[in-house]
């Protein structure tokens, strides 16, 4: 119901997994690209939650109460950009084909958090994620936004703030009107 665009599919289990102090992002292998993709989860997560949510490699799904980020066991039929996430009460996993697939899947785990995740100060919790199932893919290829910088003045903040939000929603084409 929170989620933008809606997913493809929508499974609830009716329970919660609880992020706390402790908690970690493993990510399977020792890809860079893997590294930067889960450095940036921990990054939006640490502000708000005061935790010092570390980034580790694995060749095993980790124990209860983290973050797991793989590229493999992940269903063919998302495609690219698609991911499955699966929350219980002792993990959350991201399952993609693609790195793509993986930063999309983030963008889900934000949104189902509790909106003050997203703040810069320490903010009290619970930091719960609803149990269940989530896989999406876009119905599109090409998802994009304009931005007229030709004929209104936009600061290099403002234009990565609106980056940021394309990102955020899963857009995947931005438009720059220069002319």
């Amino acid at each position: 119901e929170r989620i933008i665009p809606k997913p493809v599919s929508i499974t609830a289990t009716g329970d919660s997994f609880i992020l706390k102090a402790g908690t970690d992002i493993y990510i399977m292998g020792e890809s860079d690209e893997l590294k930067q993709i889960g450095q940036y989860l921990a990054d939006r997560l640490k502000p708000s939650t005061g935790f010092g949510i570390d980034v580790k490699s694995t060749s095993e799904a980790p124990r209860s109460g983290n973050i797991y980020l793989t590229m493999s066991g992940a269903d063919a039929k998302p495609g690219d950009e698609g991911y499955e996430l699966t929350v219980t009460k002792n993990i959350v996993k991201l399952a993609a084909n693609s790195p793509a697939g993986l930063f999309r899947g983030i963008q889900t785990i934000r949104q189902i958090l509790p909106a003050n995740i997203e703040l810069a100060t320490k903010q009290d919790g619970p930091w719960k994620i609803a149990t269940g199932t989530i896989i999406d893919y876009p119905d599109y290829s090409y998802r994009g936004a304009m931005l007229d910088v030709a004929r209104h003045f936009f600061g290099v903040d403002d234009v990565k703030r609106f980056i940021d939000f394309l990102a955020c929603y899963k857009l995947n084409v931005l438009h720059l009107h220069l002319s």
